[in-house]
């Protein structure tokens, strides 16, 4: 089958990851790029997002290159991964005779417009299970629940478990967040963590000298969570029942993960043997004294998400449930 993935294509976003699921399942893979073009400048980029959302028939004219190329390739199913793909752009698709899909990788804060409630979709994917049980109950939608996943092909183990004596967090820097490292720092828990820089407007912050201002992606990403005691992965509070990609990176690169309770968890891996939870502060100094603490325990933990992670949650697997879903 030809399958057109719309997304960034960068080393270790999502859509490449996708298409390297794709290429995995035996399929022909079609990079599409994304719903709107970037720029080198941040600035520059909200710039032109903000025009395009003001004239969408810019934004209609601009993605007319992504209907041509899924056209010329002959793709037979579209997944985009980027929500800005405009109802005209998938009822294009649709009409050259694809069968275009949605799978949104993020929380309910970034669902921005929710065009996509407008675009006919053949099918609608949402990590998110609040979201997608509303969406069934109030709109007569094709929505299903996906998580998100791990591309077995960089996020495996690559190094032996737990030689550092401190956990690690990789992601972007938000208040809550810098908040719940200050209280963790300050119990004396030793933290490293990995992302961009953290913004100026939160002010100076102890969070700053753990930082290390650079992003992590595939197997660097893999050997810095397998050395570490544990993995903490603190959710964003748009998460509302869902988990983020983070623990799937995480669990497949074989770290012991740390992960903030949601009720999905307990379907996904086995709690206390493949993950550790927390549901407040106290439990997250009691978890994350036991991994800096116990020999063996993030070894033990981070093998067995590993074999969890390998065996049910690759993006091929979900890969195969989309295809299922519009076959």
């Amino acid at each position: 089958m030809r399958i057109g993935v719309v997304g960034r294509l960068e080393q270790d976003m999502f859509g490449a990851n996708v298409i390297d699921a794709v290429h995995d399942a035996g399929h022909i893979a079609v990079p599409l790029g994304p719903a709107r073009a970037g720029h080198r400048l941040a600035v520059t980029s909200r710039l032109a997002d903000l025009s395009l959302q003001t004239l969408p028939r810019l934004d209609q004219r601009a993605q007319r290159r992504i209907v041509r190329a899924a056209e010329d390739s002959g793709c037979e199913l579209v997944i985009s991964v980027d929500a800005r793909l405009m109802p005209e752009t998938v009822a294009r698709l649709r009409g050259d005779g694809a069968r275009v899909v949605l799978w949104f990788p993020d929380h309910l804060a970034n669902l921005g417009r929710a065009l996509m409630l407008l675009a006919p979709y053949d099918a609608l994917f949402f990590k998110e299970p609040h979201l997608v049980d509303r969406l069934r109950a109030m709109l007569d939608l094709p929505v299903y629940y996906l998580p998100e996943a791990c591309n077995p092909r960089c996020h495996r183990p690559v190094v032996p478990a737990g030689t550092e004596p401190y956990l690690v967090l990789a992601g972007n820097m938000y208040p809550s967040r810098v908040r719940l490292l200050e209280r963790m720092m300050a119990k004396g828990i030793p933290v490293r963590t990995y992302g961009g820089g953290i913004p100026r407007w939160i002010g100076d912050s102890p969070v700053r000298t753990i930082h290390t201002p650079c992003p992590i992606f595939a197997e660097e990403k893999a050997r810095v969570f397998r050395s570490a005691a544990g993995v903490l992965n603190n959710l964003y509070p748009g998460e509302v029942e869902g988990v983020n990609v983070r623990l799937f990176e995480a669990a497949g690169s074989g770290a012991a993960v740390l992960n903030e309770y949601r009720p999905v968890l307990s379907d996904l891996y086995t709690i206390g043997e493949e993950v550790l939870t927390f549901r407040d502060f106290e439990e997250l100094v009691e978890q994350a004294s036991r991994l800096l603490a116990e020999p063996g325990l993030t070894a033990r933990i981070g093998d067995a998400a590993a074999r969890r992670t390998h065996g049910h949650h690759t993006i091929g697997h979900r890969l195969a449930t989309i295809i299922e879903k519009v076959a």
